[in-house]
């Protein structure tokens, strides 16, 4: 009975978090949309068009980032070979990327000759799908390349005295094995790149249209909030039905799986060629060439190599055009980070905990899956559509965050809250229950249970609060 209670009041905190910051202004937003025309706004052939292109996009970026990843997961977590770490590091830096840095790095694109001609005829869709892969394929690669790296060698041995290739053993033997997390990785990049608005607007320009960047031109330029609110209906209707198909199909696994090696990996071999080469080009040309490029931007003053953007650091900017100077937003910045960090992990651990704990009743197994999409429901709800719901939500009453500099930690923790969980996750639900159940047995507290069982092993949390911090950051 305590335990059922102690369990049920940990409820408390990740919900009222999620209901006041976050259900709340986007109930508000969707209270306006249905109090206006919405019936004929997601009618028009417009938004049809926008929705469409919204959804073909995030499919096919999709299938691209999996089509790189699986090799690139192959590679990085299945076989071993110096410089390993390094790779897996370098990867990640785009997704941890502003928008805005990633698009100044995609201009050197632009002067391609082949990728200009691509955007003369098609406007700026095929650099947005590149910029879309850039960011996310480190996704796709750690989230396949976690699970890759945890299966047993010796089934594929065993294929291989039989005479097995290893095309015919990776689609006979391994990618069955990895489905479940390929369709976990389809999800997650799927959501990232439907509400992905700052590279649609920045490297689109005004052609092309999204349903974020809809929204945003609705509520700002027309003052429509009506239509932006019905959009906003759309997009959250769009992002549970993602949910419920990476539930089904990614078999109640829908996260980041734990890079432990499962016996001896093998090192890179002549017969890896394929997959090495199809990487090594992935990382050279879409990752290094656009990472390459901010760096050289930055030493560029006027044409030519110079240290006199780094002066400009002390001061307001070049023109005095900002408020406060560039060191001060530094320090913001990382301020900013240390609150959203604190709260993600908080309410992120508390809801992994919960989200692991009572699998066995079929009632606890529905509400928890209730509860994930929940929680998981700000990764496809991005930043524009929270910052509208906190305008119309918290501009006075008991809580003006609109006026308060904690508004953007909050929104910051929101938004990375549910990778904490994905991380998490999988940690909790590969605790044996039959520790759980001795500590029980010598008559452990819950308290004692969590901190001497469930987490001891301080590594991953340790690593996870690292990644997290440097999200935010860059956030």
């Amino acid at each position: 009975m305590v335990k059922n209670r102690s369990q049920a009041a940990l409820w408390i905190a990740p919900l009222f978090f999620f209901g006041l910051l976050f259900y709340l202004p986007l109930g508000k937003i969707l209270s306006i949309g249905f109090s206006g025309d919405w019936l004929q706004t997601l009618t028009a052939s417009k938004t049809y068009s926008i929705l469409w292109f919204t959804f073909w996009q995030a499919v096919c970026l999709s299938h691209l980032a999996l089509g790189f990843g699986i090799p690139g997961a192959y590679v990085l977590y299945h076989r071993k070979f110096r410089g390993q770490e390094f790779l897996r590091a370098f990867i990640t830096v785009p997704f941890v990327l502003p928008t805005i840095v990633v698009a100044i790095g995609f201009t050197s694109f632009q002067k391609l000759p082949i990728v200009s001609q691509l955007l003369t005829q098609n406007s700026g869709v095929p650099i947005i799908i590149c910029a879309n892969v850039f960011m996310n394929y480190s996704l796709a690669v750690r989230i396949i390349g976690g699970v890759w790296m945890r299966l047993d060698n010796s089934i594929e041995d065993a294929a291989s005295l039989d005479g097995a290739g290893r095309f015919r053993t990776l689609i006979s033997i391994t990618l069955p094995q990895l489905k479940d997390a390929i369709a976990s990785a389809a999800a997650l990049i799927f959501l990232y790149c439907a509400a992905n608005f700052g590279l649609a607007l920045v490297l689109g320009g005004a052609t092309t249209k999204t349903l974020e960047t809809e929204i945003y031109i609705s509520a700002t330029q027309f003052l429509d909030l009506p239509k932006s609110a019905a959009l906003v209906g759309l997009q959250t209707l769009l992002t549970i039905i993602a949910f419920l198909v990476a539930q089904r199909y990614s078999g109640g696994q829908f996260g980041f799986g734990i890079a432990t090696a499962f016996g001896q990996r093998q090192k890179l071999d002549r017969r890896d060629f394929p997959a090495a080469a199809i990487t090594a080009v992935f990382i050279s040309v879409l990752i290094a060439i656009p990472l390459i490029s901010v760096v050289v931007r930055a030493l560029q003053f006027d044409g030519s190599f110079s240290i006199t953007n780094f002066h400009n650091l002390a001061s307001h900017g070049a023109r005095d055009v900002l408020s406060i100077s560039v060191g001060h937003s530094a320090l913001n910045t990382v301020r900013n980070a240390a609150i959203a960090t604190v709260l993600s992990m908080v309410i992120g651990v508390i809801a992994a905990y919960i989200l692991s704990h009572g699998k066995n009743k079929r009632t606890d197994r529905n509400v928890r899956k209730v509860a994930d999409i929940v929680f998981q429901l700000p990764l496809g709800i991005s930043s524009v559509v929270l910052g509208f719901g906190y305008l119309i939500t918290f501009g006075s009453g008991l809580f003006p965050l609109r006026s308060s500099w904690l508004v953007t930690p909050i929104a910051q923790s929101l938004i990375s809250i549910p990778l904490v969980i994905r991380l998490l996750l999988p940690a909790f639900s590969t605790i044996e229950s039959d520790l759980l159940e001795t500590a029980e047995t010598d008559a452990a507290t819950p308290s004692q249970i969590w901190w001497l069982v469930e987490g001891a092993n301080h590594s991953k949390f340790h690593s996870h609060r690292k990644w997290l911090c440097r999200n935010h950051f860059f956030w």
